[in-house]
């Protein structure tokens, strides 16, 4: 085969990590030269290279010609459920960049599956991208950075160099498990998703913190996270029940509305045998007989400012990387005092 035509040669990074025996993250980290990775790792990726007489199918300049698409990563689950919040931030993210002529694409990505986005990537089908969720160890994080494609985070990240827009979800976690304690409530129970989320990390921080600032040690039995599945959920349900709890506090609106519902097959009633909350609101929630107290953030306000800080980063303009939106704690009937408890 003539040199240059070797030289061409392009081969995806999940291909190296698949021939490697490595993870994604492990090779989009060797070839960055960032990220915690050993110098013999970073010599295997090379040598793969050099002896398949290849180079890594990632952009090594910045992209010259504009495409006029922002991508917005999901996670795959989404075609599955109904979640209020993506789709009020992706509209708050599409009439922005309409505003300023850029359509919005989606891709979806799931833990270490960014098939997706690579491919999006490779093609050049976008100028930005927008994170919907963050994630510990996020490896589309690498691989943007690895494609120097301008990207900003819906949601907390622990590197201040990426640009996030967020909610204090923290502040707002205290503030509902404070307004529950002031009730009279003591006994609450916590139920929430996957702690590899910096959103369910932060709800958990708030709920705790507000325990101890009440010095209530809460029942290690009450709280259960990483739940992520129907089977999960009703696991949780059922251990909690058997613990008494008098309130139960959701980490989401799709937790909150199956629990609600699960609560009412087993004729359990709400707010008059148990209590339920919610530390993020919407129609769901509010939709119910009784409704769900629950914290109240403006999801398409969050996704327009995400969308902002990218096309304000991508033009070059100074502007803010971190931003933090404000929240209100809405009490409804399902927290409701009600005559002999």
């Amino acid at each position: 085969m003539p040199a240059e035509q070797e030289a061409s040669k392009k081969v995806s990074i999940e291909e190296i990590a698949r021939a490697l025996g490595v993870s994604k993250t492990t090779v989009s980290r060797a070839l960055s030269g960032k990220g915690r990775i050993s110098q013999a790792t970073r010599v295997r990726v090379q040598e793969y290279l050099t002896n398949a007489g290849a180079a890594p199918a990632v952009r090594t300049t910045p992209q010259v010609h504009t495409t006029h698409n922002l991508t917005m990563v999901i996670p795959s689950h989404f075609v599955h459920l109904d979640l209020p919040f993506l789709r009020k931030s992706m509209g708050g993210i599409c009439t922005t960049a309409a505003q300023r002529g850029y359509d919005l694409l989606l891709c979806y990505a799931e833990g270490a599956d960014t098939r997706q986005l690579e491919r999006q990537l490779s093609h050049h089908k976008m100028d930005g991208v927008i994170l919907s969720r963050t994630l510990q160890d996020d490896p589309c994080i690498e691989l943007l950075r690895q494609f120097r494609v301008p990207f900003v985070a819906i949601g907390r990240t622990e590197d201040p160099s990426i640009p996030q827009v967020d909610n204090d979800q923290v502040s707002a976690s205290q503030e509902m498990t404070r307004l529950l304690l002031q009730l009279g409530l003591r006994r609450i129970a916590l139920l929430a998703g996957s702690p590899l989320y910096y959103v369910n990390r932060d709800r958990a921080k708030g709920y705790m913190d507000a325990m101890a600032q009440w010095g209530i040690q809460p029942d290690p039995g009450l709280i259960h996270t990483g739940i992520e599945t129907d089977v999960q959920r009703i696991d949780a349900l059922e251990a909690v029940l058997e613990r008494r709890p008098d309130c139960i506090l959701c980490g989401d609106d799709r937790l909150a509305f199956d629990v609600s519902l699960e609560l009412q097959a087993r004729q359990i009633r709400v707010p008059d045998q148990m209590r339920v909350a919610s530390l993020y609101d919407s129609e769901l929630t509010a939709g119910l007989n009784p409704g769900i107290s629950a914290v109240q953030f403006d999801a398409e306000a969050l996704g327009g400012a995400a969308c902002r800080m990218l096309l304000d980063l991508m033009a070059g303009k100074e502007s803010s990387r971190q931003v933090v939106m404000g929240h209100q704690v809405i009490l409804r009937d399902s927290t409701k005092m009600t005559p002999g408890r």
